[in-house]
């Protein structure tokens, strides 16, 4: 079993495969969700990342979550440790387990080539139901969120 989000050290991702991923954005369903893709070897999500930290802080009290998910292989880690420490995140961050990475991309959305930074959003009843690939300005996040947070959910 999965840990409770909250508590999960920021400083020890856990690490998950595709269905953990899938286990977790069902944990989380009853709100709607931002989840970050992201890696230190990929420059715009390093500049992404602290953005979406900011978002993330702005629009907590409206009722948005927020996790981040490391794509860093295992070579990486310290640096995305490192990482972490240094952007004092204040969302969860979760490490896919090493290899299977199409498998991983294709669960967690068939239509994504698994090219970062990428952005999924998800309706309170757990829907996918937008996503942000690439380097966005920061008007484009705001606007899915707004969006994301007037969807009703549809059970």
């Amino acid at each position: 079993a999965l840990a409770a989000p909250q508590n999960t050290p920021p400083h020890d991702p856990q690490l998950i495969d595709a269905q953990g991923y899938h286990k977790l954005v069902e944990q989380y369903r009853g709100k709607p969700v931002l989840i970050t893709f992201w890696a230190t070897w990929c420059e715009p999500c390093r500049d992404e990342y602290p953005m979406v930290n900011g978002l993330a802080r702005q629009y907590k009290s409206k009722g948005l979550s927020v996790f981040g998910m490391n794509l860093d292989d295992n070579a990486e880690e310290v640096l995305a440790l490192r990482f972490i420490a240094k952007s004092q995140p204040v969302f969860v961050n979760y490490r896919k387990k090493p290899g299977k990475e199409q498998e991983f991309i294709n669960q967690v959305n068939p239509k994504w080539t698994g090219s970062l930074p990428a952005t999924f959003f998800y309706t309170a009843d757990g829907r996918l139901s937008g996503q942000i690939v690439g380097e966005q300005p920061r008007e484009a996040f705001i606007t899915a969120i707004e969006q994301l947070l007037a969807t009703p959910a549809k059970n």
